[in-house]
C-alpha cells in the first residue's frame, strides 16, 4: 500500500514537462542535490534522483519518493558583425519538474525504481529579435523558433549482491510532446517516442564509493506538420500544410565516477563521456503535398556533433548532524563545429558552478535547495557554412532547485 502511495505522488508531481537548452541539448541538472555537486552523483547516488544518475545506488537506501523542480532562465544574445547591433533571443523562464520513487521488495535483494524527468530539451525563439538570421527569406537559411520537449519515463530493476555491491538495469521511455523546426519559409512541428536501456553498478566499502553508469542511444520517430511561412507567399503556399517526418536522436551516455567519505566530508569526481555523433544531421522527408512545388521529398539539416566529456566536482560538508553545505565545478566542452553551427542551438565550452543546502525536517524527510550558474564561452563565428550565421553570440543561464525527498 505504502508503495501505491509513493508511485500516485510521483504521478502528481510530474505533470507537465519543460525544457531548455544547457549542454549541447542535454539537461544533466534531474536532481536538486546532485545540481549543487555539479551532477557528480554517480559515485554519490543517495537519494531517488539516484535513478537517473546511477540507479545501482538505489540498493542502498530506504524505501523513497522525491519530488523537486528547477527553474530555468536562460540568455542568448547575437551581434551581427555587419552593424555591431545587438540582438537577443526571447527571454523565457523554464520549469522543470522531477519526480523519483523507490522501493525494496521484502526478503529478497531486489530494489524497484521509477523515474519521470526531463533530461533532453530546448528552446531558442529568435523570431521576434530581429536578428539578420530570422528575417532572411530564403528559407533554407532563416532561423526563427526551435523546440524540443518531452518526458522521459525509466523504471529499473536493481540487484544487489552483498553489502558492497549492486547492479541495475533498466528501460528509458521518451515521448516528446513538442517539436519545432521553423523558419521563414517552413513552420515544422511533430511529435514522437522511443525506446531505449540503460545498466549501471554501485560498489561501496567503508567511505568509498565507485558507480558507472550507461545510457544507449535513442532514436524518436517524429511524424508532423509541414506549413508554408511568409517566404512562401510569392507561391502563394502561406498556410499550406504537408506531412513531414524525421527524427531526433539522443546520444549514448557512459559516466564513471569515484567518491571518498571522510569524517564530515564527502568528494566526488565524475566523467560523462556523451555520444553526440549520433545527432549528426537531421533528415526530413516531405509527404506529397502542395509544398513539394518548392520542397524537395528529402532534405537534410546537417550538425556535424562530435563526442565530448565533461568532468565534474562535487563536495559536500556536513556542518552539522542535520545541515549539508554543497558545491559543485563543471567543464562540458560543445559538440558543434564552427562550419555547422546555427543559431537554432548557438552553444560553445560551458562551465558550472553550483551551490546547495541541505536539511533533515525529521528522520524520513529531507529538504534541498540548490542554484547553478552556467556560462558559455563567448563565440566569435566567422567561419559558418551558412554566412548570415556569422557574428557573435554570448550566452549564460541561471538555474534554481528545490527539492523534497520522503522516507517510508
Amino acid at each position: 500500500m505504502r508503495l501505491y502511495k509513493a508511485i500516485g505522488l510521483l504521478t502528481l508531481a510530474t505533470l507537465g514537462s519543460a525544457n531548455a537548452g544547457a549542454s549541447g541539448f542535454m539537461i544533466p541538472e534531474q536532481g536538486t542535490k546532485a545540481m549543487s555537486m555539479g551532477n557528480a552523483f554517480a559515485a554519490v547516488a543517495d537519494d531517488p534522483s539516484a535513478n537517473w544518475f546511477n540507479p545501482a545506488g538505489l540498493a542502498f537506501q530506504s524505501n523513497g519518493v522525491m519530488a523537486s523542480g528547477d527553474i530555468i532562465l536562460p540568455t542568448n544574445k547575437f551581434t551581427d558583425p555587419a552593424t555591431g547591433k545587438s540582438y537577443t533571443a526571447e527571454k523565457k523562464v523554464f520549469v522543470l519538474p522531477l519526480a523519483y520513487v523507490n522501493y525494496h521488495i521484502e526478503d529478497t535483494k531486489f530494489t524497484l525504481g521509477l523515474g519521470v524527468n526531463s533530461p533532453f530539451g530546448l528552446s531558442t525563439n529568435w523570431g521576434n529579435s530581429g536578428a539578420p538570421f530570422s528575417q532572411v527569406m530564403a528559407g533554407s537559411k532563416s532561423v526563427t523558433f526551435s523546440q524540443i520537449e518531452g518526458v522521459h519515463i525509466n523504471p529499473n530493476v536493481v540487484y544487489q549482491f552483498n553489502d558492497n555491491l549492486s547492479v541495475a538495469a533498466g528501460l528509458a521511455y521518451y515521448n516528446l510532446t513538442k517539436v519545432h523546426l521553423d523558419s521563414q519559409a517552413l513552420k515544422i512541428g511533430g511529435h514522437g517516442n522511443g525506446l531505449g536501456s540503460n545498466a549501471a553498478l554501485m560498489y561501496k566499502n567503508g567511505g568509498l564509493g565507485i558507480g558507472i553508469s550507461y545510457r544507449s542511444s535513442v532514436s524518436v520517430d517524429v511524424n508532423g506538420t509541414a506549413v508554408g511561412g511568409p517566404a512562401l507567399s510569392i507561391f502563394g503556399l502561406t498556410g499550406v500544410a504537408g506531412k513531414v517526418k524525421t527524427s531526433v536522436k539522443m546520444p549514448a551516455i557512459i559516466s564513471v565516477g569515484v567518491s571518498y567519505r571522510i569524517e564530515d566530508w564527502l568528494l566526488s569526481l565524475q566523467a560523462d563521456q556523451v555520444d553526440w555523433s549520433s545527432f549528426n544531421q537531421i533528415d526530413l522527408s516531405f509527404a506529397p503535398s502542395a509544398l513539394n512545388l518548392v520542397t524537395t521529398s528529402n532534405s537534410t539539416i546537417k550538425e556535424g556533433w562530435k563526442k565530448t566529456t565533461a568532468y565534474r566536482l562535487g563536495v559536500e560538508w556536513a556542518m552539522s548532524e542535520n545541515d549539508d553545505i554543497r558545491f559543485g565545478y563543471v567543464t562540458d566542452p560543445t559538440p558543434t563545429n564552427s562550419v555547422d553551427l546555427s543559431p537554432r542551438l548557438p552553444g560553445n565550452d560551458r562551465q558550472l558552478l553550483g551551490l546547495g543546502y541541505g536539511t533533515k525536517l525529521a528522520d524520513n524527510i529531507q529538504l534541498d535547495f540548490s542554484y547553478a550558474y552556467v556560462w558559455l564561452k563567448d563565440r566569435n563565428l566567422t567561419t559558418a557554412a551558412t554566412t548570415v550565421y556569422n557574428g557573435f553570440y554570448k550566452s549564460t543561464v541561471h538555474m534554481f532547485s528545490g527539492g523534497l525527498v520522503y522516507r517510508f
